[in-house]
């Protein structure tokens, strides 16, 4: 097989049976990757669909994760509609969903209903607690998986409550999770002609995310506290106000904590005994965190970020999204871009993070309409144009 650099998994077919973000965020993964990825929705949609906010009737939500690839609209428990679904994922490379443990199985698409038909089958099943026990077939959400992670728990301010991770973070880390499993079996089924099944949980992949503070816990039984924006391994780090805004900076090491206190002008407080170290300047972490805010204060965002930029200080302007949109090196990098939708207006999303011998991918195909490519996917597959139309129309 080949293909542009930029497009690795240019002539893999990529099957996704997948709602709301975990299966539809891997499945786009690929797709930006240069795979053809078909889109199995029921008749009234992925219901991530019907979340706003809505551009041109359009869920925004739905089109955030759905790039690159075609849509198929038909109902899986309809006996004719399934034999077609399963012809399809018989001419795929990989199958992904995200439905509960069980699910597939019942409805005729697991693992070993497919591989019979496509033994070099790559299989991903996303769930949220895994194939097999007590939790496995519990139906769950981003939250629950946050809460039931630990990450609520050391997330938030010490005097408050616990607090959610601002974005769907399990959801996009099992995804990703999901995408890095599924191209290490395609190098495996490369070298031995074998598929497999790939299982994520999404709570087991939030674990692994919080290693340092889960490792930490593992390591020594002692719970991390809520500390805001702060960290418990390192201070100062933290987000600090200043004269017009907010700034986020990170003192890691005693060679950069003398510098800091040299670019604030306190010198006097680099032999501090209370701060002379890192395990020090943690454990006063609070009288710190005030000595440093007052000073930070007196002096606008832009004036800091020049001075620690000199002083090699890790140092970062606290945005909001318009801010980031009209970033420079954000434009340079390429991560907005616009595609022309099938119902004829122009959408932004977000880029890809990554290039391949210094080239970004390349995004030509647009978030589906539901069910905009059915008949000519089941045309594809053999179907005859009055069963296709029929097919699409229940």
């Amino acid at each position: 097989m080949s293909s542009p650099a930029n497009r690795p998994l240019e002539g893999l077919r990529v099957v996704e049976l997948g709602a709301l973000v975990a299966a539809p965020f891997c499945g786009m993964l690929l797709g930006d990757l240069g795979a053809e990825v078909i889109k199995i929705e029921p008749p009234e949609g992925d219901m991530a669909r019907a979340f706003a906010p809505f551009v041109e009737g359009e869920s925004a939500f739905f089109m955030s994760v759905n790039r690159g690839k075609r849509s198929v609209a038909i109902d899986v428990k309809d006996p004719e509609a399934l034999s077609w679904v399963r012809k399809i994922a018989a001419s795929a490379d990989v199958v992904i969903h995200n439905y509960r443990s069980g699910v597939a199985e019942r409805l005729g698409l697991g693992y070993a209903d497919l591989q019979s038909d496509n033994p070099g089958l790559i299989y991903c099943a996303v769930s949220g607690f895994g194939p097999s026990g007590p939790m496995a077939k519990r139906p769950g959400i981003d939250l629950i998986f946050q809460a039931e992670s630990g990450m609520l728990a050391i997330t938030g301010t010490p005097d408050g409550p616990p607090v959610k991770v601002g974005t769907n973070a399990a959801d996009v880390y099992a995804a990703t999770t999901a995408a890095a499993c599924i191209n290490a079996a395609l190098v495996r089924r490369g070298i031995t002609g074998l598929g497999c099944q790939v299982d994520v949980s999404l709570r087991d992949a939030f674990l692994s995310l919080q290693a340092c503070w889960f490792g930490s816990y593992l390591a020594t039984g002692i719970q991390p506290a809520r500390v805001g924006a702060g960290s418990p391994f390192t201070a100062p780090t933290d987000v600090y106000p200043t004269a017009d805004g907010y700034i986020v900076l990170a003192v890691v090491n005693d060679k950069h904590w003398r510098i800091f206190c040299e670019t604030l002008g306190l010198t006097d407080l680099a032999d501090d005994s209370r701060f002379v170290d890192n395990e020090s300047r943690v454990t006063h972490v609070e009288f710190l965190r005030k000595i440093v805010s007052d000073s930070l204060a007196a002096r606008t965002t832009a004036d800091w970020l020049s001075a620690f930029k000199s002083a090699q200080i890790p140092a970062g302007e606290v945005m909001e999204y318009a801010d980031v949109v009209a970033d420079e090196q954000v434009q340079l990098n390429q991560m907005v871009i616009e595609f022309q939708h099938a119902g004829g207006f122009a959408v932004r999303t977000q880029g890809v993070p990554f290039w391949f011998d210094g080239v970004k991918a390349d995004l030509v195909v647009p978030p589906p309409a539901l069910g905009q490519h059915t008949i000519e996917i089941l045309r594809e597959m053999g179907c005859t144009e009055e069963a296709a139309r029929r097919l699409a129309e229940r």
